[in-house]
């Protein structure tokens, strides 16, 4: 979402305590719970309005318009009002010798830049000014990317450009979000709002374009989803073109497929008035890519049986093909300060022939997975997420997000069934920086989803402040996390790394990281603000290749941002 105004995330802290990883060894023993909860009542719809449209690259023909105001985009935090449940009075914060293991055997294949905020071009880079075509200067850059067969997409924030996936060259583009939807009226057409995903799904070798639509009505309901699958497997092509009603304001919304389904999920603020919980909603993407105009939307509201505990919940992704149901999702890490022991589960059992049927398990935090304990990447009093320094700047820090799980949660099914579930976060370190925490939980057998911890990672703990990270697994196991990190230390500008596991490796080992985009100066007077998401795609044709992107400046400046996009392979995957 846009927004002119943002309120830091606040609330009392009696103590911060320091934590780095813990070895699989020493994992704790899984939380008792006396039961799991369960909630119903779906909402379902078919789409308002729907269509196929001409070939986007007839539809791309936009005219330049000049820059506007600035603008920032911030997604709400739900538990700003909530965040009063205190310690966990039985949380050990300790600290725990690192696994650290050698440089990543990883390599980079391919570096190019993708979607800016500059008319200028950088050290003899291409500029794809995305005002020129959006109208607006605006922070972060919500940096999202997905590999299809031939090509990858970039979508950020307000703008896409679509890129030959075999030399990096650009092919079209940049391009306003709305163009997705030009010709099929209001508000997907007129709404240009942000919080975007582009997935590619690797089953049925589609694209899937989705945005939420929050200001149609100056920030009041009605609230709307848009989506655009597309015909064929050209992102330039034609897509099949749906909105769909949301029952609440939508924030931050996530996307993950499975199977015949595509899912969202999203922060609902109610008619833009305060958090009222989570909703999950499924789509018939076995319709959709058809584009049958009575395609399902089927959405459960979780408002934790009155508690507000669930939120930010993050949908499993597949990479590899599996069953459509159920769904995981993971979430809710934010409820205990400083931080907690636990991650939270969900299931999502949808039934489109039956949707009344339809369930969300795990509700108010009842399924928890246990992990080592963590800090949550907040800062001391008055505690927010604004954390990480930059060179030069002060007090100028900048927003970790360390209140949720980054997108994605990626799933990949393994061998005899074996299910793999990645996600990452930002946590407080044993040196005063931030690190990225980063997970495998795994389940047995295709369609289980019982999952429990494998292994927990973390970078290492050196002053470094490291933030909006994404993280993937290949094939072959290997491990790929891409992130961001900066220091106050001269000249350590932010710039994009990547580290990871090789499979074989120790379990809980990351090995050194390296790397990918070396930032030449600071983001100045820019609301504090450095993106919602960054981007780990793992690349269908081969299982193999991992396509990282995310922002870094270049040099100093003020909404001046650039992208980068860059893939990476291991050298047992082929």
């Amino acid at each position: 979402m846009k927004s002119i105004g943002y309120t830091p995330w606040t609330f009392p802290l009696a103590a911060l305590s320091v934590l780095t990883m813990t070895a699989l060894g020493s994992l704790p023993a899984a939380a008792e719970q006396a039961a799991v909860q369960v909630i119903g009542n779906p909402i379902v719809h078919q789409p308002i309005h729907s269509d196929v449209s001409p070939p986007m690259r007839e539809l791309a023909a936009l005219p330049s318009v000049s820059r506007s105001v600035h603008v920032i985009h911030a997604p709400k935090k739900p538990k700003m009002n909530h965040a009063n449940r205190g310690a966990r009075s039985e949380a050990t914060f300790a600290v725990q010798s690192l696994l650290t293991g050698p440089l990543i055997s990883a390599t980079q294949q391919l570096g190019f830049a993708g979607v800016d905020q500059s008319s200028q071009s950088a050290a003899g880079m291409d500029a794809l000014d995305c005002p020129t075509v959006s109208g607006f200067v605006y922070v972060p850059a919500d940096t999202n990317g997905a590999v299809g067969d031939t090509q990858f997409v970039q979508w950020v924030n307000l703008c896409y450009a679509v890129f030959d996936k075999f030399s990096g060259g650009l092919l079209a583009g940049p391009f306003a979000g709305t163009t997705f939807w030009k010709g099929f009226g209001a508000p997907c057409e007129t709404d240009n709002d942000g919080d975007p995903i582009i997935q590619w799904d690797k089953v049925h070798h589609r694209w899937l374009a989705a945005q939420n639509v929050f200001f149609a009505n100056n920030g009041f309901a009605p609230y709307y989803t848009c989506v655009a699958v597309s015909t064929t497997t050209d992102a330039i092509g034609s897509y099949y073109r749906y909105v769909f009603l949301q029952p609440g304001f939508p924030d931050y919304p996530k996307w993950g497929k499975k199977g015949d389904v595509y899912y969202q999920t999203q922060n609902n603020f109610g008619n833009n008035d305060g958090f009222v919980g989570v909703t999950v909603c499924a789509y018939q993407a076995n319709l959709m890519f058809k584009g049958n105009p009575h395609a399902q939307q089927v959405c459960i509201v979780d408002d934790s049986n009155g508690t507000l505990f669930d939120d930010s919940m993050l949908p499993a992704d597949d990479d590899s093909p599996g069953p459509s149901s159920p769904e995981v999702l993971l979430g809710a890490i934010d409820n205990f300060i400083p931080g907690d022991t636990h991650v939270y589960e969900f299931v999502f059992n949808v039934d489109f022939g039956r949707p009344r049927n339809s369930t969300l398990a795990g509700v108010n935090g009842s399924m928890p997975i246990s992990v080592p304990a963590f800090v949550l990447a907040a800062c001391p009093w008055p505690v927010t997420t604004y954390c990480v320094p930059q060179p030069g700047r002060g007090s100028e820090l900048l927003d970790t997000l360390g209140d949720r799980l980054m997108y994605r949660l990626a799933h990949f099914s393994g061998s005899n069934g074996r299910q793999h579930y990645l996600v990452t976060h930002s946590v407080n370190d044993a040196a005063g920086g931030v690190g990225q925490r980063w997970y495998e939980f795994r389940a047995k057998g295709l369609g289980n989803s019982k999952l429990f911890l494998y292994q927990t990672g973390q970078t290492p703990a050196d002053g470094e402040f490291r933030w909006m990270g994404s993280i993937g697994m290949d094939k072959k196991g290997d491990i790929a996390l891409g992130y961001s990190r900066s220091s106050a230390s001269t000249g350590d500008y932010p710039s994009l790394y990547y580290a990871g596991q090789t499979a074989g490796d120790p379990p809980g080992t990351t090995e050194s990281e390296a790397l990918i985009q070396p930032g030449g100066g600071s983001q100045l007077q820019s609301f504090d603000r450095w993106g919602d998401y960054s981007s780990m795609a793992l690349d269908g044709g081969d299982l193999c290749t991992f396509w990282y992107t995310n922002e870094y400046y270049p040099v100093g400046g003020s909404f001046t941002w650039f992208t980068w996009i860059a893939s990476l392979k291991f050298p047992n995957c082929h």
